[in-house]
Formats: C-alpha cells, structure tokens, sequence
C-alpha cells in the first residue's frame, strides 16, 4: 500500500486493513467517510507540520489526526547518535499550540508508553533499518487509530500511556478472527519489534 494511498496527513485512518473492512458502511468510500466524520465533529481539516526549518533537524516521520486536528512530527536532531537515539517530537494541537520532548527510545517502554514515546520507537526502527515504514511507524500509527476507535472521546491524548503490546494481540485477535492470515502475520511481525 502506498504512502499516498493511506494520506500520510489523515493518520486518523481507522486502521487501514480490518478496521477498513470492518468499520466501512458496505459499498461506501472510507476517505469520503472519514472526511464526513471529521466534519460531523466540527474538525474539517488538518494542518501537517513538519519541516523545521533554519535548525538542521531531519523530520523522520509527520503526521495528522483529522479527527482531533493534531499533528505530530518526529526528527533527527542536528547531534543525533545512532549509539544512543534520542528523538526531538513536536505535537501540534488544532490552534496551533505546539509542545516538544525528547525521547530515548533505549528508555521506551512499549507495554507502558505514550504515542509520543511509541512513534519515536518505530521512527527508529525504521532509521536504523529494521523495518520498513510500513512495518514499523505506519503499524504505530493504525494501532493509535485502532485505541481510538475504543476509546469513548474518540481520540485519546499522545501522553497517555497504554500497554501497545496489547493493543497490537487486540489487532491480531480481529485480523485472525476474520482470517486475514496475511494480515496477522504482519502484525506479529510488528509485535516482534515491541517484545522487548
């Protein structure tokens, strides 16, 4: 699948391989829908940041909830080592109000972490080659989009911590009880990389 065929700018996908199908109004279009949706909740639209320009740092991963109509991006800075990782992550929220951290990933915790540390974690994953984009930042972001759909205000805040070791056995459970083999096998390849 695609960048483009996902929109990196609307990361509030609904998990794009069984949500899609299990979610979808029959014979509907999932990007009309989701559109809808964020326009029934007052948040037509989205601004993805990223690019910080005039400091040198390297934007690794941008993303967009349409939905709460935040943005988060994740960057190499300027003295980043690859022996000791540690990402700056900017959060945006729908006026604009922009928060930033760092993150060791060596320090994550993917049975106890928040968005912000989890999508620092598959960033690096995917930087350091043990993972494709798909495999590793994209999987974060579905498994978001999959907690928020449980979740009761729909979207739940990036410092929130959660067990995303469960939250990816939930994705399997589903892919496996629809019997997409394939996707369950994508999926526990993910859980590999947060079995720590």
């Amino acid at each position: 699948m695609s960048i483009n065929g996902i929109g990196v700018a609307g990361c509030q996908m609904a998990g794009y391989e069984t949500r899609k199908t299990e979610r979808n109004v029959v014979g509907g279009n999932f990007a009309k829908q989701a559109a809808e949706a964020a326009q029934a909740a007052g948040q037509a639209t989205a601004i993805l940041h990223g690019a910080d320009e005039g400091t040198g740092d390297v934007t690794v991963f941008s993303g967009a909830e349409i939905v709460s109509g935040s943005s988060i991006s994740v960057y190499k800075t300027q003295d980043f080592d690859p022996e000791n990782p540690v990402y700056k992550v900017k959060i945006w929220d729908k006026s604009g109000n922009v928060t930033e951290r760092m993150v060791d990933v060596s320090k994550v915790n993917p049975k106890n972490c928040d968005a912000v540390e989890m999508y620092a974690y598959t960033a690096n994953l995917k930087e350091s080659g043990k993972g494709s984009f798909e495999d590793t930042v994209l999987k974060a972001v579905v498994a978001k989009t999959f907690k928020d759909d449980e979740s009761s205000s729909g979207s739940w805040d990036f410092s929130a911590k959660v067990d995303w070791v469960k939250i990816v056995n939930d994705i399997m459970q589903s892919e496996y009880r629809y019997g997409d083999l394939k996707g369950y096998m994508e999926w526990k390849k993910f859980l590999g990389f947060l079995d720590k």
